[in-house]
């Protein structure tokens, strides 16, 4: 017996329409509501261990020339037009699968960012300069400024260091209000920790007194 159910202008039932339009609003906004309850819940760990996480350093990216500025934005750009030749010459619906598995993938990859960034510094906790603390490592200030808080960071003092041992500088952001009076030619002596994964976070820091010049051996 041929369906008795209406259909619209387009000869399509009205109720795969709609679970359509609602599988695409789950692809749209769930994923990015995924990654937000990840971050909420880890945050919510961190909270509840009552300490601060230790501070990451993160190598300052140096670029030889022009080219190497705006070779992200070409890319992106290529990628884009070869996009919007696929979906012309294979059509909007043969391509909408491929498109959804993708935006799902770099939601879920970042996701996946999160918790692995989270339990990379799993029991590195920001303390004070102790004498049974390793050896402090030195670093010179480059340079120091003030950043205002974010939906990434609560803010504090950027530093760029030149530490001692790493041939690329870093860049450090503390949010002590101590580090404010930094400036560039500043030394400073950090206590350094290796992540679970990968990368360097400081577990101690202090600023060192300036050496006179009477005080040096010749």
């Amino acid at each position: 017996m041929p369906s008795t159910e209406p259909l619209t202008r387009s000869g399509l039932n009205p109720a795969a329409s709609g679970w359509t339009s609602q599988r695409t609003a789950w692809l749209l906004f769930g994923p990015p509501a995924f990654m937000v309850a990840v971050r909420w819940l880890l945050q919510l760990m961190d909270d509840r261990q009552n300490t601060v996480p230790a501070l990451a350093l993160a190598p300052v990216s140096t670029t030889a020339g022009t080219l190497d500025l705006l070779w992200p934005v070409a890319l992106v750009l290529a990628l884009l037009v070869a996009a919007g030749l696929v979906i012309h010459r294979l059509g909007w619906r043969r391509v909408m699968p491929v498109i959804g598995a993708v935006w799902l993938l770099l939601w879920l990859a970042g996701s996946g960012a999160l918790v692995q960034r989270h339990f990379n510094r799993q029991g590195l906790v920001l303390q004070g300069m102790t004498a049974a603390a390793p050896a402090p490592v030195k670093a010179r200030v480059v340079t120091a400024q003030s950043k205002p808080a974010s939906l990434r960071s609560l803010g504090g003092t950027e530093l760029v260091l030149q530490i001692d041992g790493l041939e690329i500088p870093n860049r450090l952001l503390i949010g002590d209000a101590g580090a404010a009076a930094l400036k560039p030619g500043d030394t400073l002596a950090l206590q350094l920790a290796p992540g679970r994964f990968g990368g360097l976070f400081v577990t101690g820091w202090q600023a060192a007194p300036p050496v006179s010049p009477m005080m040096k051996i010749p």
